[in-house]
C-alpha cells in the first residue's frame, strides 16, 4: 500500500522520532549537520525537547514514521518573523511516493500563517532535494563553502529562502 498519513509529532512520539532520526543519520550522514554518534547517546528527553521547540511533521506509512520535516523559529528578537526548516528526510524504502513534497506542503501552509519567510540549507550535491525546494518556491541566496566536515571531507551548503505566500507546486 502506497498511502501515508501526515501529522505533527508531540512529546508522546519522542521514542518513534528518536528511532527514525537515528536511522536517518546512519543511512544518510552526509545530509545532516549532526551525526548518529552524537545523537545516539542523547536521552529521550533530548528528542522530547526538540519536538517541543519545533513543529515536526511526520508521514506515517503502515504505522511507522517514513519521513519528517521540522520547522523552528529563529530566536533573535529581530528575527522572529523567520522560521527555519530542518530534518527533512524520507526513508529509502518510502521514496518516490511524494512524501517529501506532502510534508513540505503541510509545513509551508503552516509557515505561511506564522512567518514572513522560512530558510533552509541543503548540501550542494543533494540535487533531488534542491529541485524539490526550488519547485516549492525556495530561492538560493547564498552558498556556504566547506559548511560541513566529516572524515571524507567537506560539503558546501546552499542557503535558501522562501517568502510567505509563494504558490505551492
Amino acid at each position: 500500500m502506497d498511502s501515508f498519513e501526515i501529522a505533527i509529532l508531540d512529546a508522546d512520539d519522542a521514542a518513534a522520532f528518536r528511532q527514525f532520526r537515528l536511522a536517518a543519520l546512519q543511512s544518510a550522514p552526509q545530509a545532516f549537520g549532526s551525526s548518529h554518534a552524537a545523537e545516539s547517546v542523547q536521552p529521550l528527553a533530548f528528542f522530547q525537547d526538540r519536538l517541543g521547540a519545533s513543529k515536526v511533521w511526520a508521514a506515517r506509512k503502515d504505522g511507522a514514521i517514513a519521513g519528517t520535516a521540522g520547522l523552528a523559529p529563529w530566536l533573535g528578537v529581530r528575527e522572529q518573523h523567520k522560521g527555519y526548516i530542518w530534518g527533512v528526510f524520507v526513508a529509502e524504502q518510502a521514496r518516490g511516493l511524494g512524501i517529501a513534497r506532502a510534508l513540505l506542503r503541510c509545513l509551508l501552509a503552516y509557515a505561511d500563517q506564522h512567518y514572513e519567510q522560512v530558510t533552509l540549507s541543503v548540501t550542494a550535491e543533494n540535487t533531488p532535494a534542491l529541485m524539490l525546494y526550488q519547485q516549492t518556491g525556495f530561492e538560493i541566496y547564498g552558498k556556504e563553502p566547506r559548511s560541513l566536515k566529516d572524515e571524507t571531507g567537506y560539503s558546501d551548503e546552499l542557503l535558501m529562502v522562501r517568502f510567505a505566500g509563494k504558490r505551492l507546486v
